[in-house]
């Protein structure tokens, strides 16, 4: 690494003494773990320069002296006009330069800049209630089976927050839009089936204490976690890939920077084939027909 590393010192998680020198170090450990998961895609960091006991904030744009042997661009048209120029790091470098700026945590799009709007993941974001670690573990499951009914493979990730993704590897053929078409059918089937337990309520009110079954990780530019980054909460959990046998035991923030050597011995994921969701569009499709499902256009915004 040669990446200089100033003020290692400096206490960003106070309550258990984890210095930003600890933090650039783990992500030193993991980096080759976290490249495949975030090389070629235009990054979001969440950073805390004062620590996570004081406001952070999320960044998109690229400052023009940020070094360009570490840190990539890619511009990226706002609605509005003009553009967002984010940050592509393909290296440890460039993964070091920023936790040496405080990053926390890396978020990612489904999709390459080299095919922006053909996600190569797909992703089920589930939120329990708080402390609800019995609810979320059951609602992977239920969720999981019905995804395998349409043939969708899933691997699980623990979060490192309260809650575990489900994640599936694309060949990229459908658009950010059709992808997030057959998150949200799948996660409405699932619902539908097992309504005492899982909800697609985006509204925390309406959640009736039952886990949301977030779809919205999957259009262009949506973000979710990658998978080894850091979390802003006490005792600086990581978002770690499982097995889908760890999940019984493995809560969603329960490996974090201080634990997480044992986890590098060997890589769950390993061998991940894509797959080509096209077969399953109309087959879900088909599903909610069947069930009288009807989805209608969501806004995020004003829902």
């Amino acid at each position: 690494m040669s990446v200089e590393v100033t003020n290692a010192d400096r206490v960003i998680f106070p309550e258990d003494g984890i210095t930003k020198g600890d933090v650039v170090a783990y992500y030193a450990l993991v980096a080759d773990r976290m490249l495949p998961f975030i090389a070629g895609r235009a990054l979001t960091v969440e950073r805390f320069p004062r620590g996570i006991s004081a406001k952070g904030f999320m960044q998109k744009n690229v400052p023009d002296h940020y070094p360009e042997d570490f840190i990539g661009r890619h511009k990226v048209p706002k609605e509005g006009g003009g553009t967002t120029v984010y940050p592509v790091v393909d290296s440890a470098d460039g993964i070091a330069y920023y936790a040496n700026l405080s990053a926390i945590t890396f978020h990612v799009p489904p999709a390459l800049i080299d095919d922006e709007l053909h996600p190569d993941w797909a992703i089920w974001d589930l939120d329990p209630p708080e402390g609800r670690v019995d609810l979320v573990r059951e609602s992977a499951s239920l969720l999981r089976s019905v995804l395998e009914a349409y043939e969708i493979p899933t691997v699980v990730l623990a979060s490192g927050s309260k809650g575990y993704h489900l994640r599936t590897r694309l060949e990229p053929t459908l658009t950010g839009n059709e992808v997030a078409g057959i998150a949200r059918g799948t996660a409405a089937l699932a619902a539908a089936a097992h309504p005492n337990v899982m909800t697609l309520a985006f509204r925390k009110t309406e959640r009736g204490g039952r886990v949301f079954l977030d779809w919205l990780r999957n259009a262009a530019y949506s973000t979710s976690v990658a998978p080894w980054s850091l979390r802003p909460r006490p005792g600086a959990p990581a978002a770690v890939p499982l097995s889908w046998e760890e999940v019984g035991s493995v809560e969603p923030g329960g490996i974090g920077l201080r634990s997480i050597q044992g986890r590098l011995a060997s890589d769950p994921w390993a061998d991940l084939a894509p797959v080509d969701l096209t077969p399953a569009v109309e087959a879900v499709e088909r599903s909610l027909s069947d069930a009288g499902i009807e989805l209608e256009p969501f806004d995020r915004f004003r829902s």
